[in-house]
């Protein structure tokens, strides 16, 4: 008797610890939506693990992307066609997709990091924009990145959104974001040259 409960119970547990994905079969990449749209021509692109970009141009029906939505998917790579987004690797149709994790899309977490390159819309926008300084910004809702280039810098929240692009310190754009140009941290300091 006690060997058929001892069974029984090692049995169960084993079952009830086995996991099932909830992803359709073949929905294997990952990444995650970002939009783009600040930059001509461009909207919701997908960054993948490995730092491609890729431009939905179909998507399933019933699927809505959303800014910072973590995803799983396949596409199929289409023929180049002309596009105004300079930013897309591909522009892809997407065959299956489901959202992953709790980040359904909307406002992305807050980030408060001194190393820019651990977080990846900093990294890309460290690829995007080309800066020579990064800047950090207490605010009350959080923090504020400034990516000094030239001619334009361009300030962030520190959910990757941008808040806008500025000629210099003492634009509206940047001081009724940040106030004084004063009291930011050097975060990370480049020579503004990526290949």
């Amino acid at each position: 008797m006690r060997y058929t409960l001892l069974v029984f119970l090692l049995l169960t547990g084993w079952l009830a610890c086995k996991t099932h994905s909830s992803l359709p079969a073949g929905c294997e990449t990952s990444g995650r939506v970002t939009d783009f749209s600040d930059l001509d021509g461009c909207g919701l692109l997908i960054i993948l693990d490995n730092g491609e970009v890729l431009n939905p141009v179909v998507v399933p029906a019933g699927f809505t992307l959303k800014d910072g939505q973590n995803i799983s998917f396949s596409f199929k790579k289409l023929a180049q066609q002309a596009s105004t987004c300079m930013k897309e690797d591909y522009q892809v149709e997407i065959t299956c997709i489901a959202r992953v994790g709790s980040n359904t899309g909307g406002q992305a977490p807050c980030t408060d990091t001194d190393n820019p390159f651990e977080v990846e819309w900093m990294d890309h926008a460290i690829d995007l924009h080309n800066p020579n300084q990064i800047l950090k910004y207490k605010r009350d809702d959080g923090w504020a990145y400034l990516f000094h280039s030239f001619p334009k810098s361009f300030l962030y929240h520190c959910t990757g959104k941008l808040i806008c692009s500025t000629n210099n310190d003492h634009d509206p754009c940047f001081t009724d974001y940040i106030g004084s140009p004063g009291g930011g941290k050097i975060i990370w300091q480049g020579e503004g040259v990526w290949d």
